[in-house]
């Protein structure tokens, strides 16, 4: 069913298919190795809680996001809290919302380091927001993981205490890439939303497809998040040539008004996208008479091909009891999230006696390989000194290609989907 181990360790990443149950693979580990710890006998943690601030658009565009990550968030909480804790400290989660703003998302740092005296921050996983707080973080030397797509998010010469803890745009590109290759593209059209992973992947697509594919680019279009209507844009692509279309979007409509789009067109060629555009039901989404067009590149953790894995199934029953589950590897990254937070602060107490930033960053960027069942997705991103992304981490087995489909507890109907190293 889903993409199992992140990057990293092949042998604990599995694929969801029967087929491949047992196959190893590990991306960046928020895939478990065996799955995020129930609970078990453990001694209850006391003392002054461990603080997680976590910032969250819970309201304006980009509200679906709000809901995934704090599902995810609240189950590594809970998780830890029945297991002993953070530094045998209970864990507290603090969360602020930013409505989808940037001097929003910038205020609500400065009140969790200011009025809640957080030990981390989750500071977004739309990427223009977390931006917006990192500047703020690093001054007052703040541990920051984000699921932001951005490489800037894990730039240690700018924001030497952000570590990025997703899949990063330019791996992204890679898939994508494969997927128009998959699908037959000659020329593509490339169309994405105007938010930094977006322009991201859209600029590296750009770059890249005609050199590293042989792929032609017919044209490429950028356009606001709130647009409700792409046809314009889509009949600019078509009419330069494109016979496929590459297209991203941070907004929560972005497949019904891009779909709806080839619909009014009445254009028959094949839509790609990835994992940033996938919520809710794929079929109300997107048009019955354009429904075999769509597909998606999405974390193999969220793609559905048969009985998950007993850890998986385990995590998924935990976030069920959240609420729906929309999009299961958006939970998952932020479950890592918390987990990784809890690796670098237990591991820096023990081996160096403190928890200042330095060491914290000292930590991860030399072993940030998690222990068994601290990760759904990355179990070791490879941190260095110089990338504080998960771009060195093994992408192998990291995606699915998915399909129009209603979800599976957050995951869609498709196949695994490999790339070449």
């Amino acid at each position: 069913m889903f993409m199992h181990h992140a990057v990293g360790r092949r042998s604990r990443l599995h694929s969801q298919s029967f087929r491949t149950l047992r196959a190893g693979f590990v991306v960046l580990a928020v895939f478990f190795g065996p799955a995020v710890p129930a609970a078990s006998a453990q001694t209850a943690p006391s003392g002054e809680p461990f603080r997680i601030g976590a910032i969250l658009s819970k309201t304006g565009a980009f509200s679906q996001y709000g809901q995934f990550i704090e599902q995810g968030l609240n189950v590594a909480v809970k998780r830890i809290n029945a297991n002993g804790g953070i530094l045998s400290r209970p864990v507290k989660l603090i969360i602020r919302d930013d409505a989808s703003n940037p001097g929003r998302a910038l205020l609500a740092a400065k009140s969790l380091v200011a009025d809640e005296k957080v030990d981390v921050i989750y500071p977004e996983v739309i990427s223009g927001l977390a931006l917006a707080v990192l500047p703020y973080t690093t001054q007052k030397k703040i541990l920051t993981i984000s699921s932001g797509a951005s490489p800037l998010i894990g730039d240690p010469k700018k924001f030497p205490y952000s570590f990025q803890l997703a899949d990063v745009a330019s791996k992204r590109t890679e898939a994508v890439a494969a997927a128009l290759k998959k699908v037959g593209a000659k020329k593509v059209g490339i169309l994405v939303s105007t938010n930094p992973p977006q322009v991201a992947l859209g600029d590296t697509l750009a770059a890249d497809l005609p050199k590293k594919y042989g792929i032609d680019v017919a044209g490429y279009k950028q356009f606001s998040v709130e647009a409700k209507d792409l046809a314009p844009q889509l009949q600019s692509l078509r009419d330069a040539g494109a016979d496929t279309i590459a297209f991203d979007s941070g907004a929560r409509e972005g497949v019904r008004v891009v779909m709806t789009g080839m619909q009014t067109l009445g254009w028959k060629a094949k839509v790609v996208s990835e994992p940033a555009v996938l919520y809710g039901d794929l079929t109300e989404q997107v048009p019955a008479s354009v429904h075999d067009q769509f597909l998606a590149v999405n974390y193999r953790v969220g793609t559905w091909t048969g009985t998950p894995r007993p850890e998986l199934s385990a995590f998924i029953k935990d976030l069920k009891l959240e609420g729906p589950v929309n999009n299961l590897p958006y939970s998952a990254l932020a479950n890592d999230a918390v987990y990784m937070a809890k690796w670098a602060f237990e591991t820096a107490m023990k081996e160096k006696g403190n928890t200042k930033a330095e060491t914290l960053k000292e930590i991860l960027e030399t072993r940030s390989a998690v222990p068994a069942g601290y990760s759904v997705v990355f179990s070791d991103p490879k941190y260095s000194a110089t990338d504080h992304t998960t771009t060195n981490a093994d992408y192998t087995e990291m995606w699915g290609l998915i399909r129009v489909s209603k979800p599976r507890d957050g995951a869609y109907e498709g196949e695994d989907f490999s790339l070449s190293k």
